[in-house]
């Protein structure tokens, strides 16, 4: 029962990593940057953090006073 549920919240954490990591590469090959795989597997383990890295340099790039 209790293995159940870790796996099945450890399978979710690692699909929302997919998801997020597939929409973090399509922005970052929009500026023809390369990514490898260990890259890819740390962007999709580590999905929260680089969520909120992208979302902060985004909003500094947008709100950006030149």
């Amino acid at each position: 029962m209790f293995i159940y549920s870790y796996i099945n919240l450890i399978a979710s954490y690692l699909l929302v990593g997919a998801i997020v990591g597939f929409l973090l590469e399509l922005a970052i090959r929009e500026f023809n940057f390369k990514i490898d795989n260990s890259e890819r597997f740390i962007m999709i383990g580590l999905w929260p953090f680089m969520a909120l890295v992208f979302v902060y340099n985004f909003l500094k790039g947008y709100f950006k006073k030149d």
